[in-house]
């Protein structure tokens, strides 16, 4: 019991020291939040370029068919 929660809160320890350069650079700098959104997705861009595929299918899948009609 006491191994998973010490794993628990490394894991959570180690997402916050990720997430701290882009928490100052959104505090610290006009237009912050835009800019540390896309220096993220720039170090994420495998895993949000397959999100966003995957999204944009659903997406398109659920949209009417815009062809003319004759």
């Amino acid at each position: 019991m006491l191994l998973a929660r010490v794993n628990w809160t490394s894991r959570l320890a180690t997402r916050l020291r990720e997430l701290g350069p882009y928490t100052a650079i959104e505090l610290l700098v006009p237009g912050g939040s835009l800019i540390a959104l896309s220096l993220w997705a720039l170090r994420h861009r495998a895993w949000f370029t397959a999100r966003t595929r995957r999204t944009l299918a659903k997406v398109f899948a659920l949209m009417p068919d815009h062809a003319p009609t004759r």
